[in-house]
């Protein structure tokens, strides 16, 4: 294996120093107005010669010579038409010989401005004993040359004046290498050579991989077809060109089809796969969803199922670089799952999936939804209690509590919201105590004493008191004073004590008496009793004992 890599590395610097061309440039052989001769030699794997000479007569050129020497070789242009004799070979001081094998091969013979150009080529080593065996490598060639002394093409003697010897000197010649791009190039049907890219300086695009002329920019390009580029660096053309073979399309013709797509899917999915059909010279697939544009190489993408999503819609089509096919949409609805975990405070008792709750605590439930998906649930509870007020009040005008005014006396309840959300309950025992307007009638003996006043006559008398509950109450009496058995002293306490008819008086200790101001006994209490009820007319009495006495007024 050894030898075998070293034989081919030795092929390869072979053909690299086969590769190289030797120049002499253009060498003035004779300068004469009209006259002027040149030669260019060339040498490489072949052998190019360029000669240039005077349109009317003939003109020769020789190799590795210094004089008319028998066996120089020599090129002649000895005819005005073609020229069938151009290899040939000196006999000594003579006309050159024609050679029976002619090596050189004439590939341009071109007249312009009374100057021929002849353009040939041989190789190096014809095997032609009467032909100069060229070398490309670097060096000095002896040339001799010489003209028609008239405008004829018969050889003849051409004078001292027209004949020389020059020393042309072979210089390697700089090979420009071949611009480097992609062998393989795709376009759009419809593009033209300036399209196609080769990395170089002053490319030239041709047909052929080589010799013709450059193809114009604007040429349209061909399906299939190779084109070959060049690249010149310093004046130089590269010889060898880069091939590029072009394929053209055309935009996808078709929607991508979505395989296997889901109609629906649960919301605890996370992801939801998209997979679209391939198309046929797509290079790229364009997806949408809600406005947001993504692109893929392959026909798949995913998508994140996002909080609060019900459903999903999904638009593709296939593009490359000569533009964007036709789209597709599919929808994925999408099913609640639940995975949740939930807080709830309660009064009491909370009813959750048909089951009553009554602890605090953790509770879950597991299910299954409508549309299939799962269902976990955690329930975290709070059980408060309701709280109950009873308030019992009585006060001499209608009660307002909470926006709700009471204006008989009753019993009545209020429902409100705790500031835990649990009811709160009022119980409201109301008693409403009204102010009075009282009329009575009595009649009395002597005088009659009410609230540290004293009525000696007969007549209607009204004073503003005072219930026990603090309440207004308007009191007239009605009086006839006769001359009777109790006097002032018997009832000393000026102020009465008002009684509503029917309600008990509660008894200090001792035994009491009760009667009225006409000095009647109206009822003989027994000791033991401690409250009496007052189921009296209207009007005032006399409680006595047989240390004090009260004033007593019962009113309605």
């Amino acid at each position: 294996m050894k030898k075998n890599n070293l034989l081919l590395l030795f092929l390869l610097v072979l053909g690299t120093l086969g590769a190289q061309t030797y120049t002499t440039g253009t060498v003035n052989l004779s300068s004469t107005a009209g006259l002027a001769m040149t030669a260019k030699l060339d040498i490489g794997p072949n052998v190019t010669l360029t000669l240039t000479g005077p349109s009317t007569r003939w003109f020769a050129l020789g190799f590795n010579a210094s004089s008319m020497a028998a066996g120089t070789d020599v090129v002649g242009v000895h005819s005005a038409g073609a020229l069938t004799a151009f290899d040939a070979n000196l006999t000594g001081y003579s006309a050159p010989a024609t050679d029976a094998q002619q090596n050189w091969t004439i590939t341009s013979d071109q007249v312009a401005g009374g100057v021929r150009t002849v353009i040939a080529t041989r190789a190096l080593s014809t095997g032609d004993p009467n032909d100069y065996t060229f070398t490309a490598a670097a060096g000095t060639l002896s040339l001799i040359w010489a003209r028609a002394n008239n405008n004829s093409f018969n050889y003849a003697y051409h004078g001292n004046t027209n004949r020389g010897i020059t020393t042309a000197t072979l210089t390697l010649v700089p090979v420009t290498p071949p611009p480097t791009g992609s062998a393989n190039q795709t376009y759009c049907a419809g593009a033209t050579v300036a399209q196609l890219v080769a990395v170089g300086s002053n490319i030239q695009w041709y047909a052929n991989a080589s010799g013709g002329s450059p193809m114009a920019v604007a040429t349209p390009l061909v399906q299939g077809t190779t084109y070959h580029a060049s690249q010149t660096v310093g004046g130089l053309e590269s010889q060898n060109r880069l091939a590029v073979t072009v394929t053209l399309i055309n935009a996808p013709a078709q929607a991508p089809a979505f395989v296997n797509a889901p109609a629906s899917v649960c919301s605890n999915s996370n992801t939801i796969t998209f997979n679209a059909s391939s198309v046929n010279g797509a290079t790229n697939y364009n997806w949408s969803h809600q406005g947001v544009q993504s692109a893929t190489v392959q026909p798949t993408i995913s998508y994140p199922i996002l909080p609060g999503m019900n459903s999903m819609t999904v638009t593709v089509n296939a593009s490359n670089q000569c533009g964007q096919g036709p789209s597709a949409s599919h929808t994925v609805l999408i099913n609640p799952a639940y995975n949740a975990s939930i807080q709830q405070t309660a009064c009491d008792t909370f009813v959750w999936n048909n089951q009553a709750y009554t602890s605090s605590g953790s509770y879950t439930y597991q299910g299954t939804t409508a549309g299939g998906c799962d269902s976990l649930v955690t329930l975290q509870l709070t059980i408060l209690s309701n709280s109950s007020t009873n308030l019992t009040l009585a006060q001499c005008s209608p009660f307002t509590l909470n926006g709700i005014t009471y204006s008989q006396t009753g019993v009545y309840q209020q429902v409100l919201p705790s500031a835990l959300g649990c009811d709160s309950t009022i119980n409201i025992d109301f008693t409403l105590d009204p102010s009075f307007t009282v009329s009575f009638d009595t009649t009395v003996t002597g005088s009659f004493v009410w609230n540290n006043q004293t009525y000696l006559q007969s007549g209607s008398y009204t004073q503003n008191l005072t219930t026990v509950n603090g309440c207004d109450s308007t009191v007239t009496v009605n009086l006839t004073v006769l001359t009777g058995s109790l006097n002032e002293s018997d009832a000393p306490l000026t102020i009465p004590t008002l009684v509503q008819r029917g309600s008990e008086m509660t008894l200090p200790e001792g035994a009491w008496n009760l009667w009225d101001y006409n000095g009647r006994l109206v009822l003989a209490v027994d000791p033991s009793t401690n409250n009496l009820r007052m189921d009296l007319a209207p009007g005032f009495y006399l409680l006595r004992s047989s240390r004090k006495a009260i004033k007593i007024m019962v009113i309605e």
